[in-house]
Order: structure tokens, then sequence, then C-alpha cells
């Protein structure tokens, strides 16, 4: 009697390869899951690290370069803390030197006076003998005394004395000096050119400022009238 007949399909396999092809049908999905857990080493990573490394390196030197200019670059100068000395009147005569000249604005429109300071480096004494200015036609050294009923007054005087190694101060209620019938009245910004005249010939030249009488010292006596 015949045998049955046995589709292709469904006979076991035979053969040196059977076992490998039983093998690999069985195999499970776990490669896949080992190539998905491989993305991060793809070449992508790497260059979004590289993008952001030259970011942290400026940001860390502009942090650098800021500290640096907080504690080593000093403090800029300001007006306010500007001596106004500065700017006022200087000039040098052989060993004579003025200083801080300036002009308060004056109350009076037709007067002003002339405040400043001189140093005598020599070893003998000195004396300022003579003073004109651009302002006027007309100044005066003057000394500001106070009589025995205890009054101020203010008299026009030839000279005024600068000791040796010493110094003398025009100031107020002391020796200063006035300009007389202002062609104009002097106001603050203004400047005037002044010439100094001391015993020997010697002359200094300078400008003095005009600034508001709160700046420093102004004249107590009525200067209204003098001429």
């Amino acid at each position: 009697m015949p045998s049955p007949h046995v589709p292709p399909a469904s006979r076991t396999p035979h053969g040196p390869n059977s076992q490998h092809t039983q093998h690999a049908s069985s195999v499970p999905d776990a490669p896949r899951g080992r190539y998905v857990s491989r993305v991060p080493d793809t070449p992508q990573a790497p260059r979004v690290q590289r993008a952001l490394r030259p970011a942290g390196v400026s940001a860390a030197l502009v942090a650098a370069l800021l500290f640096a200019t907080a504690c080593g670059a000093p403090d800029a100068p300001t007006a306010a803390d500007a001596s106004p000395e500065a700017s006022r009147g200087h000039a040098v005569a052989g060993d004579l030197e003025v200083s801080g000249a300036w002009v308060p604005e004056p109350a009076n429109p037709e007067v002003a006076v002339l405040y400043l300071e001189v140093a005598n480096a020599a070893a003998r004494d000195a004396a300022i003998t003579g003073v004109s200015t651009d302002a006027s036609p007309e100044a005066d050294l003057c000394s500001t005394e106070t009589t025995d009923s205890g009054a101020s007054g203010m008299r026009v005087v030839e000279e005024i004395p600068v000791a040796a190694g010493g110094a003398t101060a025009l100031v107020d209620g002391g020796y200063h000096i006035m300009l007389n019938d202002l062609p104009e009245p002097l106001e603050v910004g203004d400047e005037v050119e002044v010439t100094l005249t001391f015993d020997g010939d010697r002359e200094a030249v300078f400008t003095a400022p005009v600034e508001p009488m709160t700046a420093g010292s102004a004249p107590e006596a009525d200067h209204g009238g003098h001429h």
C-alpha cells in the first residue's frame, strides 16, 4: 500500500543548517533594543556638546574681565572731587609764588575784590607794590583795619609785605585788592587778567576766575563807595 503524501511545508528540515535555522527563528527582539540604546552615541550628541563648550568659555572669560575691571581700574575723578583752588589763578615770579587767585561775584556792579595768596621762598622779605587788571582802569592795594571803637575800616596802602620764608594771604578782613569803576559788571564764569608787581621790578601775570561769593570768603566791609 503506498505511503500517504506529506506536503513539503510540514516536513521537518534536515541537514547541517537545520539547527541554525531553528535558533534564528527563535531569537527575541533584544538586539533591536540594544541598537536603540546606542542612539546617544550617534554623532549628533557630540556636536551638541561641542557647540555648548565655546559659550561656556566665553561666559567665564567675560566674568574674569569684569572682575579684573572692577578690582583694578581706579575710579575716575569727578568734578565734585576737584578742589576749587585747582582752577584759580597761579603764577611764579622768582622766589615768589601766587596761588588761589579769584574774584567773588560782586554785589555792587561797579566794584569787585580780588583774593589770593603770595608765598616767599627767599631769605629776604618781599612786598607787593602794585596791581593792574583788564577788568577795571583802577585797582588798589587795600587793608582792612579795626578802629579803637571796634568798627572795621578800609584804607589804601602803598604795599603789602610778604615775609621771608612765609606767605601773605589776601582775604576778607585783611589785605585785599579792590577793582574800581568796573565798566561792565563781572559775572560768574568771567575771567580777570591780573598783573601783580613786586619790589625789584618783578611781575606775576595770571587769570583770576569770577566765582559765586559762597565759594569762599567775601568782603565784610561795604566797598560801594570806594574809589
